[in-house]
């Protein structure tokens, strides 16, 4: 393997938290050795541009590149790609196939991606607000209203964010419920009568009162949410279909979307309670609670992995590749096929921007894994 190609394989495995200490030293000397190396690893750290195809070796001989290729490719095995094989054929052809699916992109005149980034766009933050008298409300930089008196609380739309503030009354007011909802491709952020702080992933939903007039504050969720709860005394609920999540003040994730297998509820700090069928469970920080049909889990995690939408992005690691797409489609809002099944359990770790084009993303993909797209009929295609 010529230079070109091992520096981009250690530049691949620094990603992914694979390289020794050597190795480390290696890199941070190519990294010192010309300004230019220095400036395309910020480039590939930042993921601006990160592992689009010819990010890294474009500024090294293509035609050298692909004499390497060819005599590799050569001396290879050929893997099938079933299932079971899948991470023996990655270790020995993984390196290859990088390098090669960049200088094909580089040899085909034309782009099975043309297209795709007119079509499909990244999303914003949107939503639409329901009132309690069933009157809707979008929610968009421009075209949403700023200020509404409703009963015990008068809100507040600024800043792509709606917030509560309590109206002084001391008359017992009955509890009218609100709903947010964000589409695919939307998020939003929502500031309760409480204090208490929730920002909303795409293709979500959050009903919550008014005004907290009850001993015990209870919102209902679909979809992903981040909260932040103000501690005032009275214990917090977050209620979804399949369980309830008891707090008085602290920070977690919840992700319980219906079209997915499990509901997963991550805590940040302080401490939470995750009531099911199965029991309470107590979580501490960094320990997350997956709930399926058989089973409510506790382990522990990086937090950071589970709440990277909220600085938008994605970050992945070893995550299926029926995963992958289901999370980019309710960000991106695109329709998608796998017309290879055996795809659908590849792997793919990474970590992207939201705002990037999806070809980068995409294409990211194909240069890590044995994936490959196609945009045809304003649909992407899994081969």
């Amino acid at each position: 393997m010529n230079e070109s190609f091992h520096i981009a394989d250690l530049i691949y495995r620094l990603f992914q938290d694979k390289l020794s200490a050597t190795e480390q030293e290696e890199l941070q000397g190519w990294r010192k050795a010309d300004p230019k190396n220095e400036a395309l690893f910020q480039k590939l750290q930042d993921n601006q541009k990160a592992l689009q195809k010819h990010e890294i070796y474009q500024q090294f001989d293509a035609n050298n590149a692909w004499k390497s290729v060819e005599s590799r490719l050569g001396e290879t095995k050929v893997v099938p790609m079933y299932r079971k094989a899948w991470r023996y054929a990655a270790a020995i052809l993984l390196p290859v196939m990088i390098a090669s699916a960049i200088l094909y992109i580089w040899m085909t005149p034309t782009d099975p991606l043309a297209g795709v980034d007119e079509v499909i766009k990244p999303g914003q933050e949107q939503a639409v607000l329901t009132l309690a008298d069933g009157k809707e409300m979008t929610l968009e930089k421009n075209d949403a209203p700023k200020e509404i008196d409703q009963g015990p609380a008068r809100l507040k739309n600024a800043e792509n964010a709606l917030a509560y503030e309590p109206t002084a009354t001391k008359e017992k007011q009955e509890t009218v419920f609100n709903k947010l909802t964000t589409p695919t491709g939307g998020t939003y952020r929502v500031v309760l009568a409480d204090g208490t702080k929730v920002t909303l992933n795409a293709a979500s939903s959050l009903r919550y009162p008014v005004a907290f007039t009850d001993s015990t504050r209870s919102v209902f969720l679909t979809g992903e949410a981040y909260f932040d709860v103000t501690h005032t005394g009275a214990p917090f609920m977050v209620k979804t279909a399949s369980q309830e999540v008891r707090v008085l003040g602290t920070e977690f994730n919840v992700k319980a979307y219906e079209d997915e297998a499990s509901v997963e509820t991550t805590l940040i700090e302080g401490s939470v309670q995750v009531e099911t069928n199965f029991g309470p469970k107590l979580l501490q920080p960094g320990e997350q609670a997956i709930l399926t049909r058989s089973a409510l889990d506790i382990s522990p995690v990086s937090p950071a992995k589970y709440t990277a939408w909220m600085n938008g992005k994605f970050q992945f690691s070893g995550a299926s590749m029926e995963e992958v797409m289901l999370t980019l489609a309710r960000w991106y809002g695109f329709e998608y096929s796998f017309a290879n099944e055996e795809a659908k359990d590849l792997h793919f770790t990474g970590r992207v921007d939201n705002q990037q084009p999806i070809s980068a993303i995409l294409k990211m993909m194909e240069a890590t894994t044995l994936v490959k797209f196609k945009f045809q009929d304003d649909q992407i295609s899994i081969h």
